[in-house]
């Protein structure tokens, strides 16, 4: 009997409660409707829209482009495209995922790209950013909301410049200018302190030695609103060089040169010969 007791006695295990799991995050994917232009190294990047896919944990962010090569050549983005998640944070841009690829584009050709940026910890980019460039040089901004701040998109600034001034047996008419952040030719962007101005003219040479008159960069300089007086880009590109013929007029002629950034004011297109300058004034308004 007292054994029977003692069985009857014995407690009965319970059984562990099963915890109730808790529910995953649901993410949620909102397309940011971009259609931007941007100008850079040459090429014409169109930034067509971004998909956040994004939860408390974070998630990806896509980029979509479109990368337009108005060259005669092969063109590839030298450039970073980074997304800066948070305008108003110090943090640092964030890279592409490696099998994010931008890819050679041919000569007068077009190509699509898509840049993948995997963020943890973030659930929101509506302040946020996608930076196209080095930080050294000049970075265009394409902001997902009005929030990231304003576009800029480097787009080359066509310059209604004129006038004309004669140097010994040379006249120069100015006709057109242009105002960049890119050299084209070269495929490369100017470091941020730097823009590119190119003048187009026409020289006549009034002379009338038979050997006609070698123009070169020797006879153009350019003052600044601060009076400095400098020369074209000595590169190859950036001059024209021609043989003028006596009494005869090449057109479409042009010098570039490199100016300070977001300098404004009256300048002078110089034209020299000899000991004999002419100076054709021209304002640069911002």
């Amino acid at each position: 009997m007292t054994l029977l007791a003692g069985c009857i006695d014995a407690p009965v295990p319970s059984a562990t409660p099963t915890p109730t799991p808790s529910p995953e995050p649901t993410p949620t994917t909102i397309t940011y409707q971009l259609g931007a232009t941007i100008w850079y190294e040459g090429l014409i990047i169109h930034v067509d829209d971004a998909v956040a896919t994004l939860d408390q944990r974070g998630g990806p962010v896509e980029v979509s482009l479109r990368i337009e090569n108005p060259g005669d050549d092969e063109g590839e983005l030298d450039g970073r495209i980074r997304l800066l998640v948070d305008v108003t944070s110090s943090d640092p841009p964030v890279e592409a995922t490696r099998e994010s690829k931008v890819p050679t584009i041919p000569a007068h050709g077009i190509a699509p790209a898509l840049m993948t940026y995997e963020l943890q910890g973030i659930a929101s980019v509506e302040k946020g950013v996608v930076l196209i460039g080095e930080d050294l040089q000049h970075v265009a901004r394409i902001p997902l909301t009005a929030a990231g701040g304003d576009l800029l998109d480097l787009e080359p600034v066509a310059l209604r410049v004129s006038g004309a001034g004669t140097a010994g047996d040379l006249r120069l008419t100015l006709r057109s200018g242009v105002l960049r952040w890119d050299l084209p030719d070269w495929s490369q962007e100017l470091v941020a302190g730097l823009d590119a101005l190119t003048l187009t003219y026409d020289i006549t040479y009034l002379g009338s030695f038979s050997g006609g008159f070698a123009f070169t960069g020797d006879n153009v300089r350019l003052r600044l609103p601060n009076g400095m007086v400098i020369g074209p880009r000595r590169d190859g590109h950036s001059q024209s060089i021609e043989l003028i013929g006596a009494g005869k007029t090449k057109r479409g002629l042009f010098s570039r040169f490199e100016i300070p950034s977001g300098m404004i004011g009256r300048f002078g297109l110089i034209v020299q010969t000899g000991n004999k300058s002419k100076t054709i004034p021209f304002d640069l308004r911002g």
